[in-house]
């Protein structure tokens, strides 16, 4: 098998061929993160499991939205993100190369896929839990808290292996309402996910070589990217 640096150059000759692709890696996480908070449920005075309304909003449209529609049921959940910062704990050299094996199905062997070493980043979610009783909002809370023992783990189409933290629960209610509004209670949960932002990964073969792998390729079908002589 070919040297690092051998792999390092001919990476950064595919990276000055290969064209502008869209990335999902705040969607992905955002998506799961929402998911997740739309499987908790409360239980009602009757005895009966009522679900948690979940979706992406910051907490100022939440409020609007709670305003202007009256057939939400409370308690509802909003999941904002807050920032993206670099995490110096994790960091790698810019000269690491990730080097694995993969088995694809199609041939029936296995291959070996290189790319640099992804970004370590922490991202941070505001979860934003509301809720007309403090009973409700307490399962609510109960709820999310068992999710992180210590940690949730983030699964995306580029990992399975992220994890989440709960850095802070805050109580930002408003116990005082207006004598037309109904006292809303409210929490706001800080998380933060460990995650990576990945660079392009690429397939040696069997001569050394080296091939695009489509960001939609998969290692049970079939690969077929071109190699650098064809670029």
């Amino acid at each position: 098998m070919k040297g690092h640096d051998y792999f390092r150059r001919k990476i950064e000759e595919l990276e000055i061929e290969a064209p502008i692709e869209k990335t999902d890696f705040y969607r992905d996480y955002t998506e799961f993160i929402i998911r997740k908070m739309g499987t908790i449920s409360t239980i009602n005075d009757e005895g009966e499991a009522v679900k948690a309304n979940a979706f992406f909003a910051n907490p100022e449209r939440a409020i609007a939205k709670i305003k202007e529609d009256r057939n939400l049921v409370l308690p509802l959940i909003s999941v904002a993100i807050d920032d993206i910062s670099e995490d110096a704990d994790r960091r790698r050299t810019s000269t690491n190369i990730d080097i694995e094996t993969r088995w694809d199905t199609g041939s029936n062997r296995a291959i070996r896929v290189v790319s640099k070493a992804p970004k370590p980043v922490n991202l941070s979610f505001t979860v934003n839990v509301w809720a007309k009783y403090v009973e409700d909002m307490n399962q609510v809370v109960e709820n999310i808290m068992l999710m992180f023992n210590p940690s949730l783990n983030f699964k995306t189409s580029k990992s399975n292996v992220t994890k989440a933290f709960i850095d802070r629960v805050s109580d930002t209610s408003v116990m005082s309402a207006g004598d037309r509004e109904d006292r809303v209670v409210r929490k706001a949960i800080t998380v933060r996910a460990e995650a990576y932002i990945t660079y392009p990964k690429y397939q040696v073969t069997s001569t050394g070589k080296i091939e695009v792998l489509n960001l939609e390729w998969d290692v049970s079908g079939t690969v077929g990217a071109p190699t650098l002589d064809n670029l």
